[in-house]
């Protein structure tokens, strides 16, 4: 198989196991007797586990190869899911949630690092993008394949079907898969040092928090508040939630072309404020007009976290721009992908699950001004 789509698709997974908690979360938290704030809770301790290892990956790869932290990672992704199927309690799922982040931290710097090894420097645009697909497919799959297995099998057997299919990438890979084997130059505490004083860092760094949870800390939580607060039906929930997702799934190369159009934080400052307005709308619109938010605040917020990206680019040089990576991303996943649906979650469990939403989307107003700090980045 082609080396690129064999990390496509470990990727996809990767993502897919993460995200996939998401349409389940209803039937998880009936299941298990859970309250709305043990539910969102679960994808905080994901986060966690998930920031702990991406970051402590810049420690790992100058002792492993990329190749073993591939195979490694989708290994423990998938021993992590079939832990979750089989719990019969709280205790047992919140341990796999943490192993489960903990698993899939691991795989990003060094699948990244694969793919620029294997290809020359002319074709890493086109891989990269390629390889971004993973996490915009999981985004539409997850909630599709959920509707497509639940009306026939529990929440367990959608999580096993994942975690085998993890487990199976994994044997392949050893078996089949080409990966760069080198290894990586341990990290620099001067640069850490240099970085977080650099104020630009700090602006991205909030954005980026912010992106992540207008993007994966909404779709985490979104599934439990169209059901239990909309009253909507999980079957019609999951699927205008992957419905939402397939209309933005092009939203970011729309987004990259205008902030190479227009300037990156022009594309931003708009990314953010139509998301803002998308998350207002999620409380206040009546039911049959849920389509127009879930498809703006969708479409608008896959867009921030790539243009975050290429701004983190252009402030930053090639010595240093690997160590903002690893260490704004797992905080923007910690606090955006983790904190947000368990704050909503908590929230709703003292009935203002709304609340929630416009507290995120006011906060989301409120820092515009930061976006401003941008404008001398080319």
């Amino acid at each position: 198989m082609n080396p690129i789509v064999f990390l496509t698709g470990i990727f996809f997974f990767n993502m897919l196991s993460r995200l996939g908690f998401a349409p389940l979360l209803p039937g998880i938290e009936t299941d298990l007797a859970l309250n709305h704030g043990q539910a969102g809770g679960l994808f905080f301790l994901i986060s966690s586990g998930y920031c702990v290892s991406l970051f402590g990956s810049i420690f790992l790869t100058p002792v492993f190869t990329h190749r073993s932290l591939i195979i490694a990672s989708s290994i423990a992704v998938g021993i992590s899911l079939l832990l979750a199927a089989a719990s019969q309690g709280i205790f047992i799922l919140q341990v796999s949630m943490v192993l489960l982040g903990l698993a899939g931290g691991f795989y990003l710097p060094s699948g990244v690092a694969s793919l620029t090894g294997l290809v020359d420097r002319q074709h890493w645009g086109k891989v990269l993008g390629f390889h971004q697909l993973a996490p915009n497919l999981a985004y539409i799959i997850a909630p599709l394949a959920a509707q497509l297995f639940l009306p026939w099998h529990s929440w367990r057997m959608v999580l096993a079907v994942y975690g085998s299919a993890c487990l199976v990438l994994a044997v392949s890979y050893a078996r089949w898969g080409k990966g760069f084997t080198e290894r990586t130059d341990p990290p620099r505490l001067t640069a850490v040092n240099t970085m977080i004083h650099n104020p630009l860092i700090l602006v991205i760094a909030a954005l980026f928090i912010l992106g992540m949870g207008l993007n994966q800390g909404i779709f985490a939580i979104m599934p439990l508040y169209l059901t239990f607060e909309r009253g909507i039906d999980l079957g019609p929930a999951n699927v205008m939630l992957g419905l939402s997702r397939i209309v933005a799934f092009g939203f970011p190369l729309a987004g990259g072309w205008l902030g190479d159009r227009f300037g990156v934080w022009r594309v931003i400052l708009g990314a953010l404020a139509c998301s803002a307005l998308g998350t207002f709308l999620l409380v206040v619109l009546p039911g049959a007009w849920l389509w127009l938010a879930l498809m703006m605040q969708a479409g608008a917020s896959v867009c921030i976290f790539p243009l975050c990206f290429a701004a983190m680019s252009m402030i930053t040089t090639a010595q240093n721009r690997s160590i903002a990576v690893s260490v704004v991303v797992p905080l923007a996943h910690f606090l955006g992908s983790g904190m947000v649906p368990f704050g909503i979650g908590l929230l709703a469990d003292a009935g203002q699950f709304d609340i929630g939403f416009l507290s995120l989307g006011l906060l989301t107003l409120l820092s515009l001004p930061l976006v401003l700090f941008l404008k001398k980045t080319r």
